[in-house]
């Protein structure tokens, strides 16, 4: 069913969303972000929507699926998968709103809700650049910044019923911020991407816990953890341009 839908929706969406879509990535939404940096957009709306993807609102979503989809038994299969009971202590409760994280539907779910506010940025003129629930808008100045990002909150609010994380977003500076798991150099141009400083905190403190002497564990087994485990972050990091790292 992903399959299908995906294939239908997909050639709608934003070509500046690029959160769980075939042929997009992170590194071309943090190139975006670079290709803005450059033009001149020195200033970042950095905005998170709080606990989106458990608070999605299950009538409006199937209201924008029903407005495309005229099948009655896909949009009471979707229905049905959006309520689908979920165990916790002992007890199951059936949820009135989210979507169920780990499945595959869920990210294509999370786009057909998000993609309002992409045709919203996008009629307002806004440089922009989108990955599941992370949303940075790029402007010229701080001043400009604080009048997005208070248009932007009010319009999350009243059309799409969903609210601001306001201790995640901020008006600041790229470099000073996190998009990703990357950043940006900041002072002269040529911008350059970097890796975020806490995403390698991160890095660190993984890498200790894997080499931990008290684990009881042979040699060859910490290894073999510790190779698979940075061979994915190189992969993923290497997109970076400050190699020293």
């Amino acid at each position: 069913m992903l399959q299908v839908l995906q294939w239908r929706w997909d050639p709608t969406f934003s070509a500046f969303s690029s959160g769980f879509r075939p042929g997009r990535s992170a590194h071309q939404a943090v190139a975006q972000a670079q290709a803005y940096l450059e033009q001149g957009y020195s200033y970042v709306v950095d905005s998170d929507l709080e606990k989106f993807f458990d608070r999605v609102c299950h009538d409006r979503l199937m209201s924008r699926l029903a407005s495309r989809i005229t099948d009655k038994r896909i949009l009471k299969l979707i229905r049905a998968f959006l309520r689908a009971g979920i165990f916790e202590d002992g007890l199951m409760t059936i949820p009135t709103e989210g979507t169920p994280q780990g499945s595959p539907l869920s990210p294509f779910l999370s786009n057909v809700v998000l993609d309002e506010l992409d045709k919203e940025l996008e009629r307002r003129g806004h440089r922009f650049c989108r990955y599941a629930d992370e949303s940075n808008i790029y402007v010229r100045s701080a001043r400009a910044g604080a009048r997005v990002l208070a248009s932007i909150s009010r319009c999350m609010t009243q059309r799409l019923k969903r609210q601001v994380h306001w201790s995640k977003s901020a008006v600041d500076r790229p470099w000073k911020r996190s998009f990703l798991g990357f950043s940006f150099t900041g002072g002269k141009r040529p911008t350059r991407r970097k890796i975020a400083p806490k995403a390698f905190a991160r890095f660190k403190a993984r890498v200790k816990a894997l080499t931990r002497r008290s684990q009881g564990r042979s040699l060859k087994h910490v290894i073999t953890t510790l190779a698979a485990y940075l061979r994915g972050w190189i992969g993923y990091c290497d997109f970076c341009q400050t190699p020293a790292v």
